[in-house]
């Protein structure tokens, strides 16, 4: 059987990031991972992370897997080529509810080539459960992990990780923490299994249960949260001054920036962007000269964006500096 491995997190809270060290980890125990990644719009933005690396990277425009993509989804499992040494990697989208999606996963009989779902759910060390009214569905997006990794460690205080620990004690969340050289020696140690009858298993009160799931059922929970995004082309080149300011002065509805921007700085290097709420800094990774996306343009996520208020921002680039 092929490992199903599903990384689930809060938008931001470091899945690409936790990627892109679990799969040269993965290759180092002789494992050859692929990757399905779901976004927002745009989830070629993070594919671009992969290039070199990877060999296979699939893209799942949309909503998240768990409802809107669904069937993309399911159409990419079904059609996954299943070899000995292959590992398969989905990065879900950041509002993923993820026991929407196990159930999806567990109880589908075509997919019985694969493991049952292993879930590791990545917890932002600096941001966990300070999300005011998203704080709900980040503490969902744990209760059914099977394994736990903790980003940002470097940049908290050893009293603040002991808080975060504390929080998922009380949640009665006991998934084990990992890092990413540890949980490929696991995965490369999972015995072969024979195919099996698809069932989930819920640890949120630490036993094994079913749960039923009715052919055809789909579920909305985007209209309980209300997360929305918008792409926005941006100018073939911008000042970096001019485009930080507009990051660090974005409207509080975007929880997320992110996308690919060229800077007249540096004209022959685009730049894959990406910024964490309204404390963060922007992070920029450097693709080279050729990426896939030909075009810059940005990403942002939230509840209820003011569009129209962001494309005058992205349209005064042009006259700044």
């Amino acid at each position: 059987m092929t490992p199903l491995i599903v990384i689930v997190g809060f938008l931001g809270a470091g899945k690409t990031t936790f990627l892109q060290k679990l799969v040269p980890a993965l290759g180092a125990e002789g494992l050859t991972p692929s990757l399905l990644i779901n976004d927002y719009q745009n989830a070629r933005i993070d594919a671009e992370r992969f290039r070199g690396v990877i060999d296979e990277v699939t893209t799942l425009n949309g909503d998240c897997v768990c409802c809107g993509s669904r069937d993309e989804l399911l159409a990419a499992l079904e059609q996954f080529e299943h070899r000995t040494g292959r590992v398969l990697l989905l990065e879900t989208n950041g509002t993923t509810d993820s026991e929407q999606l196990l159930e999806t996963l567990a109880f589908n009989k075509d997919l019985k080539r694969f493991t049952p779902p292993i879930q590791l759910s990545i917890i932002d060390g600096q941001r966990w459960q300070r999300r005011f009214w998203h704080n709900a569905l980040e503490r969902e997006q744990v209760r059914t992990a099977t394994h736990l990794f903790i980003s940002r460690t470097d940049i908290i205080a050893p009293e603040r990780l002991a808080s975060v620990q504390k929080s998922l004690d009380s949640l009665s969340i006991h998934a084990p923490v990992t890092d990413p050289a540890s949980f490929a020696k696991e995965i490369a140690s999972l015995p072969e299994l024979p195919e099996s009858p698809r069932r989930h298993k819920s640890h949120s009160h630490g036993h094994e249960t079913e749960h039923h799931h009715s052919e055809g059922e789909h579920h909305h929970h985007h209209a309980k949260h209300h997360f929305a995004s918008c792409e926005i082309p941006l100018p073939a080149f911008v000042f970096k001054r001019a485009f930080e300011d507009l990051l660090n002065d974005l409207p509080i509805e975007v929880l997320r920036a992110k996308g690919l921007v060229v800077f007249r700085e540096e004209p022959s290097e685009f730049q894959i962007f990406q910024k964490v709420g309204h404390d963060g800094p922007v992070h920029y990774f450097p693709i080279g000269r050729h990426p896939l996306i030909h075009e810059p343009v940005a990403l942002f996520i939230g509840p209820q964006l003011p569009v129209d208020f962001l494309k005058a921002r992205i349209s005064e680039l042009k006259k700044r500096y």
